[in-house]
Order: C-alpha cells, then structure tokens, then sequence
C-alpha cells in the first residue's frame, strides 16, 4: 500500500521532473514525490489529493506551490493589445499588491495561500478612484486572468487628444472579466476572436508533454464545467471493443473503422487550458441543429451559431452562396477546429443550455447529442455526463446507438423492392455505403466516407493478422 509520506524537502528540482507532470503507468504518489524533490503532504495539498492510493495515469499533478496556487493578471483592449501604467490592486490572503501595469499589460505573477484564496482584482479609473472588476478563486493550476475591455486603448502622442480619444481611455477602464486556468507560466494571448464576443479567443496548443490541448480565453459556465469534471479517463480495452463485438455480431474492427474515421482513432480527448481546466471530450458543433431545436429564434442576432444551413467545408470560403444569413460564406459558416467549437458550444450554452448540448456531436465515435435516446440515455446531460467520463463509457454509448437508430439506407440495387439496411445490419454485414449513409447522412460520398471506412477497417484487419501471427 502507497501510504508512507516520505520525509523529503518542500521544493522542486526543475531537472528531475517537468512542473506540472503528467501520472504514467507505474507511478505512485511516493515515487513522484522522491524523484520531484518534495514531499508527498505537499503534493497532496498541492493537488487536492485526498487518498494518496488513487492517482490515475493521464492524471495532472503540480509538483509546486506556485505551479498550484500561482495567478498572473492580463490587461488587453479591445483588439487584444496591451494596456500599460494601468493602476492595479491585487487582493488576496489578507494582502494587497498595488502598482501599474507593465507594457505588456501584465502585472508580476503571486502565490495565493491555498485553492480556496479569493482574489479580487481592482483598478483605478479616470477620477483615481478604485473599481473591483472581478473576484475569482485561485483554483488549482497556475491561473492567468486576462481582463478585455470593450475599448480601444489609443498609444500616447505628442499632439492633444481630441475629446472622443480621451473619452475611449477613459472608457478602458470599464472592462469586463474573462478568466482560464493554464498549467504553464502565461504567455501573449492569441487565437481567433468569437464574432458574438470579440473579447474572447480560442486555439489549438500543445502542453508539456505533448498532448493536445485547448486554450480558451474565456468563462466557461458552470453547468458545462459539472459535465468536464466527470472525467475519468480510461482507454477501450481489446476485451471491451470485443465485448461490444459480440453484442452487436460483428468484427471489432469495425466498430475501431467507425472510430478512425470519425476522430481518427485515437482518443477522443482534450486537455481544457493546459490540463488544469480539466479534460474535454472532441466535438463539433452543428448551427443547423441549434436553429431547428431552438425554432430560429436566435438565427438573426446570433447567425454564426444558430443558422437553418449547416457549416460549410473551408474550401467554400468566400464564395458567394443565398443560404449564408450575407450572402457569402464568411469565417462564420465554416467547420473549424475543436477550439473554435468549444467556443461556438459555449455561445450556444448561454442562450440554450439544452440545445446547445444535443447540436454537437460528441467523443470518439462523434455521436450527436440529439440521439441520447438512441444510446438507452433518458437526457441529454446524463449524455453528455457519460460522454465526458471515459473513451471506454463512449462504446457503450455507441452500441446502443447503432442498435437503435432508425434511419435505413436503401441499396440502388433494391429500391424498388423497398428494400432497406438499418445501421445494425450495415455494421454485421460491412455494407460500407449503409454505414455511411446511416452514420454521416446522405451527403456521405462527397467525403468518401464509406471508402475511408472500408480502408480503416483494412487496416485493422491487417493489423490484428499480423499479431495472431
């Protein structure tokens, strides 16, 4: 049993591990400790850990007080650019850190005591006196909080401001809180503004290990966070992808063809802000579905997430199309990556929480969240709660999917006749055609999804043969 705490000194050797780190397989709490130079009470508290017997492998640990429990404070305009000599207060603990902003908008990084400390973030506007802007508790993870103000900040020149400029700096002071937690030290801001909120961004990044990440430079809500932090983690097993198999009478390798093709095999997911956001399932996020559900009533003032016609393929760009809400599609009509899908789910999440979860297709086999009753779930959160929790909850979730879903393809061969394939069937008899057709709608052979689900399975098929021999 991992219990001892080792008797070690309370800091870091930055050379012995990488600050956060990543749990492997093999990893207890003491061995971390040993080889990060602290001991295993500082990495408990440090990481809200209360049986130091459950550690999971993908887990994130801060192997650091001010990798935990460290803020750093970001003022930017409108456009996203620095606003330097702001006056600033910073208090948290029982303490408070005054001073001016630098020329990169910043304000040096603090320590809070714990994840519980309240920091409250104050500034001083144009008559000198001190407005608190937000209050936000630390968290764990170093937190970067990047305050956006709805103005533009104009540089200073050497000639008289005209009275509207003066107005403007005046009215950077009243700007507006935007908040995410990252496990490395804060870097510049970048990414892609949101049309309906220009205030916040969104990438696709990388963290130290590696692994794929999300940044977003934005609140999430709280419900969708309820849903993020059921995570558990948990890769399908080969006697798991078996069972479902047999359940389902068909060879595993489809079901791993369907999985490639539609999140390209591997895990279906993300790390929200560095890890320290928690782990998010891949999604994309479909308008068309959120104008349907929700009856249009969001289509004029909010076109780039709730719009009767879908996303466009990038390619499209541009071009001029009557379906579009202006005529053409712009960056608003087309796919894009998880990033900017979490954005568009969290715009949709404000205006319809419950819409905006059935209008994207979720995890690793990228199930729509509208087919909930197909997957034996009775609402969309229970839904979202299991899709949220593990790859390994994701294939249960498939199997009752293709078991139930209804739409049929009709071979050309048997339309007459009325001849139909439900999905079920498609999966036994590997009817690629069917599969697509049931799986991506009629539109499937414009991406050739059922040639590239033909050569997945190819693939796996060659794969397992090499190991049975």
């Amino acid at each position: 049993m991992d219990k001892k705490i080792d008797a070690q000194p309370n800091s870091v050797s930055p050379s012995r591990l990488g600050d956060p780190y990543r749990v492997k397989s093999g990893d207890t709490l003491s061995s971390i400790a040993r080889r990060a130079g602290v001991t295993v009470a500082c990495l408990r508290r440090w990481n809200g850990i209360g049986d130091i017997n459950k550690i999971e492998v993908g887990q994130v640990l801060y192997l650091s007080e001010a990798s935990a429990f460290g803020i750093s404070v970001a003022f930017l305009d409108a456009l996203r650019h620095p606003i330097a000599n702001l006056p600033y207060r910073l208090e948290f603990d029982g303490r408070s850190i005054a001073g001016k902003t630098s020329s990169t908008g910043r304000i040096p990084p603090q320590v809070t005591k714990d994840a519980r400390s309240q920091v409250d973030v104050w500034v001083q506007d144009a008559t000198r006196e001190w407005k608190k802007l937000t209050s936000t508790a630390s968290g764990y993870g170093h937190k970067l909080v990047t305050l956006v103000s709805g103005a533009i900040v104009v540089p200073a020149t050497l000639e008289e401001m005209a009275s509207d400029t003066a107005k403007m700096l005046a009215k950077v002071r009243e700007v507006t809180a935007t908040a995410f937690a990252q496990a490395k030290q804060p870097v510049k801001p970048t990414g892609k503004p949101s049309k309906n909120n220009p205030a916040v961004t969104a990438k696709n990044s990388t963290g130290p290990q590696g692994q794929p990440v999300i940044v977003l430079g934005v609140d999430l809500p709280e419900g969708l966070m309820r849903h993020f932090e059921r995570y558990k983690g948990g890769d399908i097993s080969e006697q798991e992808w078996a069972a479902v198999a047999v359940r389902l009478e068909c060879e595993p390798e489809v079901l791993k063809a369907i999985s490639k093709v539609e999140s390209g095999g591997r895990s279906a997911f993300w790390q929200l802000n560095g890890g320290t956001g928690g782990h998010v399932p891949a999604i994309l996020y479909e308008r068309h579905y959120f104008s349907r559900l929700t009856k249009g009533v969001y289509d004029d003032d909010h076109p780039d997430v709730s719009w009767p016609t879908g996303y466009q393929a990038r390619k499209q760009l541009g071009k001029e199309n009557k379906r579009m809400h202006d005529g053409k599609v712009g960056k608003g009509d087309v796919y894009a990556d998880y990033a900017t899908s979490y954005l568009r789910l969290i715009q949709a999440y404000r205006l319809d929480p419950i819409a905006a979860l059935q209008s994207c297709s979720w995890g690793k086999f990228q199930i729509m969240g509208a087919n909930f009753a197909l997957c034996d779930i009775p609402n969309v959160e229970k839904f979202v709660d299991r899709m949220c929790t593990s790859d390994a909850e994701q294939i249960g979730l498939l199997a009752g999917f293709i078991q139930h879903k209804s739409r049929a393809w009709k071979s050309p061969k048997n339309k007459a006749a009325g001849k139909e394939i439900s999905l079920l069937d498609a999966v036994k008899t590997k009817n690629w055609r069917a599969i697509a057709f049931n799986y991506n709608g009629p539109a499937y052979e414009t991406y050739q999804y059922h040639t590239k689900l033909e050569q997945a399975y190819a693939h796996y098929k060659k794969a397992g043969d090499s190991k049975a021999s």
